[in-house]
């Protein structure tokens, strides 16, 4: 890991001095600092929480807390890191947290730059100001540029419709060709209405659901339980563990407990956000048993529900989908929960009568001679299969590629369950 000491830029006073445009304003002036180890992070954090957690993303992966998680235990050997941060006077606008990767080809000499993002992480939007949005990502990527000269570009995962990052980018940006990947398509469920008019809408699903709670009752005491505040902490995260590990993920060798990086991942941003009362678990057991559950993270008026899982013996009750309905019941009681957000589709969602918001794949090209060999062409090639041949795939063929990787005892044994094991 890089560990060099933070660097400090003051802008200069006259504009014209200036690389990217907009880096003047009256109320201030624009600083812009990288920092690349841990202890250089520490005087920008508080900050820092307070603009996320505002932010109209309303996602946790834009808190210090999960980027702390993510540098520590999800880089490879060959990667490293630095963060930028924008200041208007006083006041932090903006922040670039940057993973620096040497290009298969070019090397170090190169490098590839992306925004935190991966499997676990499924969004790399960028933390701006609202108000000041095109000026604070010009200002972190004229710092961007003085850290890293050379790179080939910026890659930001699934930005949300509603990020700062389309108003930053809308009329192009200096120094870069602004590209477009791959469009996701994520459920979220608005829970600032009537709960009971939500349930209504449901049909036939409230139905499955009161047969298969009696079915439940009759196999013994049913509680749930919804820990918050300080009863929300890694005291219960073994358990997650071994639920997840005992169903077909366990039989698969894909349960997070067969990955050293992603349970230091997990138990690290437990620890981050429980010490905030930012960290949630649900959890339904049958006695003293645990059936099914689930984590729960908060994020200003979002509560973001990254993973579940449930007990195989008794997936003829639907468990994942009881735990689900008290899940939703507690949020539409709780007035500081104004949204129920997955950060995934999954199949699911249909009956629970989720919408959905667009999250877009952003590439910023460098612009130089290198960049635009070597990066714009592999990024268009991209784009046109994620977003024009992938979707044509006729689903004969998709079903037979599916059925191909759930080949020997990877599904759960109740196949009506499926899509409600562990995301």
């Amino acid at each position: 890991m890089d560990v060099h000491t933070a660097e400090k830029h003051q802008e200069p006073s006259d504009p014209q001095n200036l690389p990217l445009s907009g880096l003047r304003s009256a109320d201030g002036t624009w600083k812009t600092e990288a920092v690349r180890s841990f202890d250089a992070l520490v005087p920008h954090l508080a900050a820092w929480d307070q603009l996320a957690w505002e932010a109209p993303q309303k996602l946790p992966i834009l808190l210090p807390g999960w980027v702390d998680a993510f540098l520590r235990h999800r880089l490879t050997p060959n990667e490293r890191w630095l963060c930028c941060f924008a200041y208007l006077g006083d006041r932090l606008v903006g922040v670039l947290p940057v993973i620096v990767t040497p290009h298969r080809l070019l090397g170090s000499a190169w490098p590839t730059l992306r925004t935190p993002s991966d499997a676990h992480t499924p969004s790399g939007d960028v933390l701006l100001a609202p108000d000041q949005a095109r000026a604070a990502f010009e200002a972190l990527l004229t710092e961007l540029r003085r850290q890293m000269p050379h790179h080939l570009g910026l890659d930001l995962q699934a930005v949300r419709q509603n990020s700062p990052v389309w108003e930053a980018i809308k009329d192009g940006l200096g120094g870069y060709a602004v590209r477009f990947g791959l469009r996701s398509r994520f459920s979220f469920l608005d829970v600032r209405g009537s709960a009971d008019a939500y349930w209504s809408s449901l049909g036939k699903m409230r139905q499955n659901l009161r047969r298969c709670g009696k079915k439940l009752d009759s196999r013994g005491h049913v509680s749930v339980e919804i820990r918050t505040g300080s009863s929300a902490n890694e005291d219960f995260y073994p358990d997650y563990l071994a639920l997840e590990a005992s169903g077909w993920k366990g039989r698969n060798g894909t349960a997070m407990i067969g990955d050293s990086n992603v349970v230091a991942f997990y138990t690290t941003l437990i620890r981050n956000f429980a010490a905030k009362g930012r960290w949630e678990w649900h959890v339904l057991r049958v006695g003293e048993r645990v059936v099914a559950a689930g984590m729960g993270v908060r994020c200003g008026a979002s509560l973001i529900l990254p993973k579940y899982a449930f007990d195989e013996d008794f997936a003829d009750c639907t468990p994942g989908h009881l735990l689900t309905a008290e899940v939703f019941k507690d949020a539409f009681s709780r007035i500081e929960i104004g949204e129920i957000n997955h950060m995934s589709l999954s199949g699911p969602d249909k009956y629970w009568r989720m919408s959905q918001d667009e999250y877009v794949d952003v590439h910023l090209v460098h612009w130089s001679v290198v960049p635009m060999l070597f990066q714009l062409p592999r990024i268009a090639m991209r784009s046109v299969y994620q977003n024009y041949v992938q979707p044509r795939i006729p689903a004969v063929v998709k079903e037979a590629h599916r059925k191909f990787k759930r080949r020997g005892d990877r599904r759960p044994r109740r196949a009506a369950e499926s899509t409600s094991a562990a995301k």
